[in-house]
């Protein structure tokens, strides 16, 4: 057998609401592709994809405005992390599959229960068809009612007792140990209105971390060394950088953090990879380039041979460790 991997594709990396490209930024982008096209062969599909490849991400694409959610495959288990908009799009991928025939199973792990965490849930298909099992799993008290209520009859149309699938709700402890099939995964308080957890998946030797919805406002060294601990070495963390510095301060009370405070913590963690998520329904992709060409250049100012990766979380992604 081989070394044991963890691979996360990333469905929908927003926060708070869905947010789709607008109509003239579009525009403004296939312009300046255009306008950058000199004296480039783009005759036919192979070559103009392979101008569009030359460009940044930001510029022929988008990172995407779907809220929260990842596919991840583990070991044995498929976890799916968080139920935001872009579990719609999960669950049609998903039906090509052993999900289109009653035959697939996942555990579904909730950060907390704001809306832009939930929203997909009542439009994901698998869910819908007899012979699928999916176990809900959340810190949070009362989680069926919670998802209960959104499909109520006044929120939406079909309520959850008319989903064919095998749905089961658990109650986790924050700070214990989870064992799935051959992984482990382990809960921890963050820092948000109503309370949210983080999530650290083990499978063998490797290590990622989902840390959306948090605030670092208690700068003490005990605080922030349970931070430390908990996202310790990991290969990957999934950071919410809601906000930029400025803002971070401004409305410290909103449960979210920075980017900047996230290139701190990895260092202080021995994080291998950030990934910046979350990202601001205000934040166009030009705004969002921008953030992480500036914490590139914090890091590389405060510890330039540091052996840490900055990149954005964009619907699409998918990461092998």
């Amino acid at each position: 057998m081989g070394e044991p991997t963890i691979t996360a594709k990333f469905w929908g990396v927003r926060g708070s609401i869905p947010t789709p490209i607008s109509s003239q930024s579009l525009e403004d982008k296939l312009v300046n592709l255009l306008t950058n096209i000199e004296d480039r062969d783009v005759s036919t599909p192979d070559a103009a994809r392979a101008y569009l490849q030359s460009r940044s991400l930001f510029e022929r694409s988008t990172i995407g405005g779907n809220t929260s959610c990842i596919d991840i495959r583990a070991g044995d288990q498929h976890i799916i992390m968080d139920c935001g908009s872009g579990m719609k799009e999960l669950g049609w991928s998903l039906m090509q599959a052993e999900y289109g025939k009653g035959q697939g199973e996942a555990h579904i792990l909730i950060s907390h229960t704001h809306w832009d965490h939930l929203m997909g849930f009542p439009f994901f298909q698998p869910a819908y068809v007899p012979g699928n099992k999916f176990t809900i799993c959340g810190c949070h008290p009362h989680l069926k009612r919670r998802f209960d209520r959104q499909h109520h009859p006044d929120n939406f149309p079909a309520p959850m007792a008319v989903m064919g699938s095998d749905v089961q709700f658990k109650k986790w402890t924050p700070d214990r140990k989870k064992r799935l099939g051959n992984i482990t995964v382990k809960p921890f308080l963050l820092d948000h209105p109503g309370n949210s957890y983080a999530y650290r998946i083990e499978n063998g030797s490797k290590v990622f971390v989902y840390a959306s919805d948090g605030a670092y406002n208690d700068p003490s060294p005990k605080t922030m060394d349970r931070y430390h601990d908990f996202y310790r070495d990991a290969d990957v963390l999934v950071f919410d950088a809601h906000f930029d510095l400025i803002e971070s301060f401004e409305k410290s009370d909103w449960g979210h953090s920075t980017s900047f405070l996230g290139v701190d913590i990895a260092l202080n963690a021995g994080v291998k990879q950030l990934l910046l998520f979350h990202h601001d329904p205000l934040s166009d992709d030009r705004r969002v380039a921008k953030f992480l060409k500036g914490t590139r250049r914090y890091l590389n100012h405060i510890a330039p041979n540091a052996d840490l990766n900055v990149s954005v979380a964009y619907e699409g992604l998918s990461i092998t460790l």
